[in-house]
């Protein structure tokens, strides 16, 4: 964790570091008109790189991509980080309000983000320094505006999250990764990313809000499977524990998957971006379910992550079992 200010809802000085990265996401689903969305502009400014990514489905069609990995940007470039392609973000009011758009000449997205919570941050070290860390935080809200196709105009009120992160780019050094995020109503949302560093580590981020404060995610149990097309995830069993004592399971289902697996160089492996439905006890939920694994061995299929301390009072407990069993 870190101490945001309302200045990281906007552009950040470049680091020194070869890799640094600033990067932008959104996605929405609106399910009365059965679209859902995403996007990402992410800039290596020390590499004169930029990356827009962007996909827009009704129901399982695709009607709508854009995916350049390679736009030659200069290395000074500032505001224009938030808005290059046709990709556009513009913060309004700083962790509250924000303005999005899309144009590529046959569809066009304007969309306005208003959030329903404060954000929330972490932190990822990299490599040995552990001052050099990339600093990211996530957000939940209400996405109103409009989406056009071709000649056809389909007004959007719908819900999703958006994400900002900046510093040295640990994805290189990732061997897989599970991020999910759901939102439910204004007084439930949660979000979590789970992932095995090149070491074998695993680390753990994310969140639960039940409308005052958002706590802290302390474990998770992921139980995925996936489909025969391109090994896409179809769904997922996720239960939470949060550092306040909190729990949650919810039961995932994909509605969609857009496939960019293999297509970025500094980051080869399998890579899906799913917009998806969530069920917790009698709550409907929408949001993305997202993963990345670098081989078909790495793909998560059963996978803990929690606390060294929580993991070592398990291992003590079963030798204590073991030799009460056996003396």
């Amino acid at each position: 964790m870190f101490d945001l200010t309302p200045q990281d809802d906007f552009v950040h000085t470049t680091g020194s570091e070869d890799s640094w990265r600033e990067s932008y996401s959104f996605d929405f689903l609106d399910a009365s008109a059965r679209l859902s969305g995403f996007g990402l502009l992410g800039v290596n400014p020390n590499q004169q790189v930029g990356d827009c990514v962007f996909a827009l489905w009704r129901d399982d069609i695709l009607i709508a991509k854009s995916a350049k990995w390679d736009y030659h940007l200069p290395r000074e470039i500032g505001e224009e980080r938030q808005q290059f392609g046709p990709l556009a973000f513009r913060p309004v009011a700083p962790f509250k309000t924000w303005e999005i758009s899309y144009d590529d000449g046959y569809c066009r997205l304007e969309l306005a983000f208003d959030s329903i919570h404060a954000p929330h941050c972490w932190a990822f070290p990299s490599g040995k320094d552990a001052r050099a860390a990339s600093r990211h935080y996530h957000q939940q809200g209400r996405y109103r505006g409009v989406v056009r196709v071709g000649k056809d105009s389909i007004p959007v009120q719908g819900l999703g999250a958006r994400s900002h992160s900046w510093g040295p780019d640990p994805r290189p050094r990732v061997r897989r990764w599970v991020s999910a995020s759901a939102q439910f109503s204004e007084k439930l949302a949660f979000q979590v990313v789970q992932l095995t560093l090149a070491d074998g580590r695993d680390q753990l981020a994310g969140y639960l809000f039940r409308g005052s404060h958002n706590d802290a995610i302390h474990r998770t149990r992921l139980s995925a499977s996936y489909g025969m097309r391109h090994s896409a995830p179809s769904g997922c069993t996720l239960e939470l524990g949060t550092a306040g004592g909190d729990q949650l399971t919810a039961v995932v289902r994909a509605l969609n998957a857009f496939n960019t697996s293999f297509q970025e160089r500094s980051l080869p492996g399998f890579r899906f971006s799913c917009a998806a439905e969530f069920q917790v006890d009698n709550q409907t939920g929408y949001g993305r379910l997202n993963a990345y694994w670098s081989g078909i061995k790495e793909r998560p299929e059963e996978w803990v992550v929690e606390p060294k301390d929580v993991a070592r009072a398990k291992i003590e407990k079963l030798r204590g079992d073991f030799d009460e069993t056996v003396f």
